[in-house]
């Protein structure tokens, strides 16, 4: 009993260390916020310090991939204390995966700016009203972020650790809702990039920025997905689903490709007879994001339907 109990506190402990430290990082990233909006501005202005501005935001980038780990690693430790995905802990789980993908596109919008807007003279004006975007999509993650860890600090030690397939079906639930914000962002972002391409530039370089991009986008998913897989493969019990997870995972894949079937009819629609249409770089990143979607969002519904009628 009292070794139950000193492992019981020890994980507690490791928990309010871990999110005290997130909290001091998210405190840091919240005032860089509000320094990035008075920058953008002076930026915007063509102040004569424009080119400092830039360089203090650039740093202010160590400060947000720092605040995404340990948000990460916070949660794993959340959850084997018992923490249930609950409104705020998806919303911030949603929040984080947005906010991690947009600071992609953050730096890039940053990079057009220097060029084209401080030494060309273009307006720029897509870029800005996406920097300007990006700060509300990192204000509401900071701020789900605040409210998810006071109430961590406040359930320290009022619970029992959780068991291994209560944390699995857990990390199983929130690589859903993962897969759901990724797999929309990407037909989102798939989508305009057919929009905005023509003839030229989908033969250019930019294709390969548009496949980082990509992959940018889709790498939220990829981590939660690899820590679930290592963490079963370390598991005395290597099965990783039960007989209903099973079901549900074989309906949601056929329902996902069943989809896919008339949106990729579609896409060969368009691209008949132009070999040089943007389609015939951009389907199998639009397909990969729209049957992940698919496939995340059923399977989401099955899962939390199983969950409600027990």
């Amino acid at each position: 009993v009292m070794k139950k109990s000193d492992t019981i506190k020890t994980g507690s402990n490791r928990l309010r260390i871990t999110t005290m430290i997130t909290m001091a990082i998210l405190v840091t990233a919240t005032l860089w916020l509000f320094y990035d909006f008075w920058s953008y501005i002076m930026i915007r202005a063509k102040s004569p310090e424009s080119e400092t501005f830039g360089t203090v935001t650039g740093i202010g980038y160590v400060v947000r991939i720092l605040l995404f780990l340990g948000f990460a690693i916070m949660m794993v430790r959340a959850f084997r204390r018992g923490t249930k995905p609950t409104f705020i802990v998806i919303t911030s789980i949603i929040t984080w995966t947005i906010a991690f993908t947009a600071m992609f596109f953050d730096f890039a919008a940053l990079e057009d700016i220097g060029t084209d807007y401080l030494e060309n003279g273009y307006s720029c004006t897509g870029e800005w009203i996406w920097l300007f975007g990006s700060l509300i999509l990192r204000l509401f993650f900071y701020l789900s972020l605040f409210v998810l860890i006071f109430s961590i600090l406040r359930d320290t030690g009022t619970r029992a650790p959780s068991s291994a397939p209560v944390v699995d079906e857990i990390i199983f639930e929130v690589t859903q809702w993962v897969g759901i914000v990724s797999g929309l962002t990407g037909v989102a972002f798939t989508a305009f990039a057919f929009i905005v391409l023509d003839d030229f530039t989908a033969r250019s370089w930019l294709l390969w920025v548009l496949f980082f991009y990509c992959g940018a986008i889709i790498l939220p998913w990829l981590a939660v997905t690899v820590f679930r897989i290592a963490r079963l493969l370390f598991r005395r019990d290597p099965s990783p689903y039960d007989e209903k997870q099973k079901q549900d995972i074989a309906f949601s894949g056929m329902a996902a490709w069943l989809a896919s079937i008339p949106l990729m009819a579609i896409i060969l629609g368009i691209s008949l007879g132009k070999s040089s249409s943007p389609v015939v770089y951009l389907w199998f990143p639009f397909y990969l994001f729209s049957t992940l979607l698919v496939f995340s969002a059923i399977l989401l519904a099955r899962f939390r339907g199983g969950q409600a009628s027990l």
